[in-house]
């Protein structure tokens, strides 16, 4: 097919957007990895043949390849096709609500294959590398969302998170990434990892379009049984919204960095905290109840649930899966019944507990990680602790609270550092506020790889 023309400057806002978009991925796109399909070309002909506008006109977005879009097939880089997954499937929701109000994709993002597992090669699809050092993960399950908006390839991902897959990438990149309250956006037309844990949301350079994607996306749907009926909350005031006077618990969970702690990162913490104060926000320590158990429940389902999708398609197309794949989805099957609806007995007390801080606090900070992005040539994909040990996920997307997470600085060999903010069950706006003021308050978010070209950034 051939190419729709490159339009000339200054003529259509959109259309600049998108070819500024595929100018940047043409740049980078082979070195990080990002693309399973570039989608330019048909985002100009769709602009061209029903302009929409909006409050997110020109906003060019990256989807992962898990997530229905009508333009392309979603691939979830794998060679397997499972019964349960039709190419008539409609339109994700959450898509479809971006594109009515004015967002344009421009491609389908790397993903690990069927949202687990390691991209080590052997699996379809590029590995997707991290733009700060090219010999790290850039991570995962998202894989390209992160390195995607980092670049300037475009300006916002939509991606998915089950137990962390979409903060991941936002903190190994250095981008800003935001899980609301599960349920709040919903997952119709979008394949299921774990269907009790999975969530969509935004990943992007700053909390202030984070927020934009959320005011569009959140709101009941009455394909998703989980999205509750509950409108979404405001969560454009909440931007400038003044948060001096919030009561924010600090839990370092430095007891649980099995894989270590960066030299940088505890003061890399404590002058993030500082920044808090300087807002007016009123810190104290605080224990997340269960933390280590929260961890193992999230394990125990995710691998059971993802186990019973997969099982079919492993013993019918074993040698079609990656090995990485492979061997996290046949993890599950030592999960018994017993272990499973015990895991999710205890999520629901270890739940409760959580919530019952927030009548003490207003929100929790922690650390995202205590490592830095790690190199791939270390991943094992026998292995997960070789590339998730000292992580700080899971436990969010077992209690389902929302999170956001925000570039907080750097590692002593300059990998970016974050730093998560939690908060009570439907109060994304308390956690947009919070992490507006303190990007307002530090440029961390704006920095940027000294290896990126002059041109790139300027594309931005």
């Amino acid at each position: 097919m051939n190419s729709v023309s490159h339009v000339p400057p200054g003529s259509d806002p959109v259309e600049e957007a998108i070819e500024r978009s595929r100018r940047v991925c043409g740049q980078v796109d082979d070195d990080l990895g990002i693309l399973v399909t570039p989608l330019h070309d048909r985002a100009l002909r769709s602009h061209r043949a029903d302009p929409r506008g909006g409050p997110l006109t020109g906003v060019t977005l990256g989807v992962k390849d898990v997530i229905f879009e009508s333009s392309a097939p979603a691939s979830a880089q794998s060679d397997v096709r499972l019964a349960e997954w039709p190419e008539g499937q409609p339109e994700a929701t959450a898509v479809s609500r971006l594109k009515e109000a004015g967002a344009v994709v421009v491609g389908k993002t790397a993903t690990m294959e069927y949202a687990l597992g390691v991209q080590d090669g052997s699996g379809r699809g590029p590995v997707s590398r991290n733009p700060w050092m090219t010999d790290r993960w850039a991570g995962g399950s998202s894989s390209g969302s992160g390195s995607g908006v980092l670049t300037g390839c475009f300006d916002a991902a939509l991606a998915t998170d089950t137990t962390g897959s979409l903060r991941i990438p936002a903190a190994y990149t250095g981008t800003t990434g935001l899980k609301a309250t599960r349920g709040r956006v919903p997952t119709t037309g979008t394949y299921p990892l774990a269907p009790s844990l999975d969530a969509v949301g935004p990943v992007a350079g700053s909390i202030d379009l984070c927020a934009r994607l959320l005011q569009v996306m959140a709101g009941p749907d009455d394909a998703d049984p989980v999205a509750p009926d509950v409108e979404a909350g405001d969560y454009l005031s909440a931007l400038t919204a003044d948060v001096s006077g919030l009561r924010v618990g600090v839990d370092h969970l430095t007891a649980y960095a099995d894989g270590g702690v960066d030299p940088a990162q505890p003061a890399v913490f404590e002058r993030a905290l500082k920044d808090l104060d300087t807002l007016g926000m009123r810190r104290s320590a605080v224990e997340v109840p269960g933390y280590q158990l929260l961890n193992v429940v999230g394990n125990v389902i995710m691998l059971a649930e993802a186990h019973e999708i997969h099982h079919d398609a492993l013993v019918r197309d074993w040698a079609r899966y990656g090995r990485g794949a492979r061997w996290v989805f046949t993890a599950g099957e030592s999960i018994s019944s017993r272990d499973y609806l015990r895991a999710q007995r205890l999520r629901a007390t270890l739940s409760q507990q959580v919530q019952a801080l927030f009548d003490h606090v207003d929100l929790l900070i922690t650390p995202t990680c205590h490592l830095g992005a790690p190199r791939l040539d270390g991943m094992h994909p026998l292995d997960p602790s070789t590339y998730l040990a000292s992580m700080h996920t899971t436990a969010w997307s077992v209690t389902g609270h929302p999170v956001a997470v925000v570039p907080a600085g750097f590692t002593g060999d300059g990998l970016p550092l974050s730093l998560s903010i939690v908060g009570p069950y439907w109060r994304e706006d308390r956690v947009v506020a919070a992490a507006a003021a303190f990007q307002s308050l530090t440029d961390h978010h704006r920095q940027r790889p000294a290896a990126l070209s002059l041109a790139t950034q300027e594309s931005r």
